[in-house]
């Protein structure tokens, strides 16, 4: 369900909408998420939308920051 939630804040994000789109990511990374490592993986695409169009906006850099929160650290 959480990499489902992902592709819909994609086809969000280039649709414009992102609010929409940083929900169902946020929606996503809330859920009862079985392995970390793979939904981090899904989330890229939408990570790179955002931060390609939406990075300056405030729900743009809130969810980037949520989403650098649970990488692990290099």
């Amino acid at each position: 369900m959480a990499e489902a939630r992902i592709t819909l804040g994609v086809v969000a994000a280039r649709r414009g909408d992102l609010d929409q789109a940083v929900n169902y990511g946020d929606w996503a990374l809330r859920g009862d998420r079985q392995s970390l490592p793979s939904l981090l993986m899904v989330s890229r695409k939408l990570a790179a939308i955002v931060n390609r169009d939406y990075a300056n906006e405030a729900a743009g850099r809130e969810y980037l920051d949520q989403l650098d929160a649970l990488t692990p650290a290099r």
